[in-house]
């Protein structure tokens, strides 16, 4: 008579498998723009025989250039580029000054006005932290803030004006779009806040070149094309070979085999078993751990 038992065996929480951070390497090259607004800041003075205007202005020509950025991560969410532009502009400058007596002075009105242009390349070196945004199968976002420098190289001028450094804050934000497992497209904006250079030229007194000293903001947006040499966070494979899987169910229906009648009932603990993960090793591992005392405490 076959008589039906059932096993009755608790297996042990697995923890989850955890996540393996693989630090991400990726360098990119693209084209970038210098788009730079115009400041015209204007004083005004009042005095006993009339009105004095003064107004500067400061700003650059429209320009492209190059870009490379070299990105590491060391965490999933952060990590840091380092980026190389370079880009070739004129900085523009000049200075207009106005006289308005009032209608009771003896003064005469008169007015100055005095222009200039200085061509000048620009490199590029900063440093910015960089803190991964949303992500899709397909798109990543990511946002950026850090410093560095601006190296100003002026041409040949009259003017004489000599190499500057400026120190720099650079910010902004980007998306990815993935094209291959190592091929990436990359769009982005990023500003350059920095001092404009006056390439050491004296202040202007009215005679010499109208050099300005203004805070400026420079638009740079860019297209990228994107080579990266790690992966992202993956979870560990641990799935079971074919070969794997067999031999554990050989080895399962062997020990099944010695006992008398109770075959369906421990292929049913096995099947049970498999159906929490099918290609998860440790799922066969309980199983086969606690199928021997069982079929032990049957015989007895």
């Amino acid at each position: 008579m076959c008589g039906i038992h059932t096993v009755a065996a608790q297996a042990p929480d697995q923890p989850l498998p955890k996540k393996v951070f693989i630090p991400e390497t990726d360098v990119s090259i693209g084209i970038d723009s210098q788009l730079t607004d115009t400041r015209m800041p204007t004083t005004t003075a009042v005095y006993t025989g009339g009105i004095a205007t003064t107004q500067i202005t400061q700003g650059t020509s429209p320009s492209a250039g190059v870009l490379g950025t070299f990105h590491q991560s060391f965490k999933p969410w952060l990590g840091y580029n380092v980026n190389f532009g370079y880009t070739r502009f004129s900085e523009n400058y000049s200075h207009g000054e106005e006289f308005t007596p009032n209608t009771t002075s003896a003064l005469p009105a008169n007015a100055s006005f005095k222009q200039g242009s200085i061509r000048t390349s620009m490199y590029e070196l900063t440093i910015a932290y960089r803190v991964e945004g949303p992500r899709t199968r397909r798109f990543s976002t990511f946002g950026q803030f850090g410093g560095g420098g601006l190296f100003f190289n002026p041409a040949n001028n009259p003017a004489d004006p000599k190499e500057q450094t400026r120190p720099a804050m650079v910010f902004g934000v980007g998306m990815n779009y993935k094209l291959t497992s190592h091929l990436d497209l990359r769009a982005e904006y990023r500003g350059l806040f920095y001092k404009s250079p006056d390439f050491n030229l004296p202040p202007f007194d009215g005679y010499d070149f109208p050099t300005t000293r203004l805070f400026a903001v420079t638009s740079a947006p860019a297209m990228s094309l994107v080579y990266r040499f790690g992966g992202r966070a993956k979870t560990p494979n641990t799935a079971v070979s074919r070969e794997e899987e067999l031999a554990l169910r050989s080895e399962c229906q062997s020990r099944l085999a010695q006992t008398y009648c109770c075959f369906c009932s421990a292929k049913s603990c096995w099947n049970a078993a498999m159906s929490c993960n099918p290609a998860n090793s440790a799922s066969a591992s309980i199983f086969l751990g606690f199928v021997n005392p069982s079929f032990r405490a049957m015989r007895r």
